[in-house]
């Protein structure tokens, strides 16, 4: 579950729907749900449950979805709500020259909300993000650039808020 916080969620949502589904003719739909524990979350040495469960739909370009996590401090009973709502999807790919290329997609939605069980908001990435993945002719990523609409302020710091806004949150 850790790796999960720091992957944009369109690529997640792929991920999460494996590729056979991103390329199937029809339209896949996954129901997700589970529990884990995390034993040094966020490197804090102190142990955290979490409770998932979400839908997820897959079509050859795009995949959409809702996806909430609970996250149990068992010290202080604390939960929180990580979840995202939305997808993304493929729009198209340009040639650069020589062989390179970049790959155009885009998250629309709430790509990440992190909120206390009871209420209150702590953080929130929202609106639409559009991602130029730069590849050059031997398939080396290069880099992305990013346009966005919304406040996306995880997104903007590299998914480097999240730790620090779950640990206060959970009361760590």
């Amino acid at each position: 579950m850790r790796f999960l916080r720091h992957v944009p969620a369109a690529l997640l949502l792929v991920l999460a729907l494996g590729p056979a589904s991103v390329v199937a003719a029809a339209p896949d739909h996954e129901l997700i749900s589970g529990t884990d524990v995390d034993n040094d979350f966020c490197g804090t040495g102190q142990t955290v449950l979490v409770s998932f469960k979400g839908v997820l739909n897959g079509w050859d370009d795009k995949a959409f979805g809702h996806v909430s996590n609970t996250w149990t401090n068992p010290e202080n009973g604390v939960r929180v709500v990580d979840s995202f709502s939305g997808g993304g999807r493929f729009i198209e790919a340009i040639g650069d020259g020589d062989g390179a290329y970049t790959i155009v997609s885009d998250r629309v939605g709430i790509p990440e909300q992190i909120r206390l069980a009871r209420g209150g908001l702590v953080m929130q990435d929202v609106g639409r993000a559009i991602f130029y993945d730069h590849f050059d002719a031997d398939d080396n990523y290069l880099g992305t650039d990013l346009v966005l609409h919304g406040p996306h302020p995880d997104l903007e710091a590299g998914f480097s808020l999240w730790c620090d806004a779950m640990i206060g949150a959970l009361g760590l």
